[in-house]
């Protein structure tokens, strides 16, 4: 497969779902690079025995960036590879590994063979009939919020900014977006949209697939001190926005 996956962990250990990224990682499956991001429990312990016997590898920060930076560090390590789509993906297990392995069959298809120009392929967590979107009203709420109050600032309606698995293209503009850290810890995916209209002068061009399952997981529940660093990272892209 020409995909090649992110997946950031830190502290990882408690909620680790070893048959789950087993599953993902078989030979045969998912390329993934798993970034430890300098993790202070046995998060590493359980990243080398779910890559034994797998073509995963494992990216070691040695000390703890944040999500974003993890992600950064991860993609431009996988965009100097020979791999056609790049992109990351939570380590919570929230997403099920059937739609997981769908959407990087669906952006292959879409961006190597398809006959629209899209440059990205992000899930949505939209709950309809036929789904299975597990997601606590909370969460949902501020999601909606965020996205309304972000949309503007890179001129074209995206539903879910914060779902945590996308894919990209890979090319020379996505490279130059990653070459500086990114300003927030939240909001990378906002960061690389304004990043990208700076260098290309135009939207990245995007496909939206719904997803057909997703879960909230344990362990991942959000705290006032998480609340506060949003708002101060919504008003640094604000302060900082690079939008034409």
């Amino acid at each position: 497969m020409s995909v090649l996956l992110v997946v950031p962990c830190f502290n990882e250990y408690e909620r680790w779902d070893f048959d789950y990224w087993k599953a993902l990682v078989s030979p045969g499956t998912l390329d993934v690079l798993f970034v430890n991001d300098g993790s202070s429990d046995e998060t590493g312990s359980v990243l080398r025995s779910t890559v034994k016997s797998t073509g995963a590898r494992i990216l070691e920060l040695e000390r703890n960036l944040g999500k974003a930076e993890a992600i950064r560090q991860g993609l431009l390590h996988v965009t100097a590879q020979d791999r056609d789509i790049v992109g990351y993906l939570d380590a919570d297990g929230a997403f099920q590994s059937t739609e997981v392995r769908r959407l990087a069959d669906f952006a292959t298809d879409l961006l190597l063979g398809g006959t629209a120009d899209y440059e990205a392929v992000w899930s949505a967590r939209i709950l309809m009939a036929g789904r299975e979107i597990e997601r606590r009203s909370q969460r949902h709420y501020l999601g909606r919020i965020i996205t309304t109050v972000i949309a503007p600032w890179h001129g074209y309606p995206i539903y879910d900014t914060q779902s945590g698995y996308k894919l990209f293209s890979t090319n020379e503009s996505l490279t130059a977006c990653l070459q500086e850290p990114f300003r927030t810890r939240w909001f990378p995916d906002v960061e690389l949209l304004q990043r990208w209209r700076h260098i290309n002068g135009r939207p990245m061009r995007i496909w939206e697939e719904p997803v057909s399952g997703w879960r909230d997981v344990a362990g991942s529940k959000m705290n006032a001190g998480q609340y506060r660093q949003i708002l101060r990272d919504l008003n640094q892209i604000y302060q900082s926005r690079i939008v034409q």
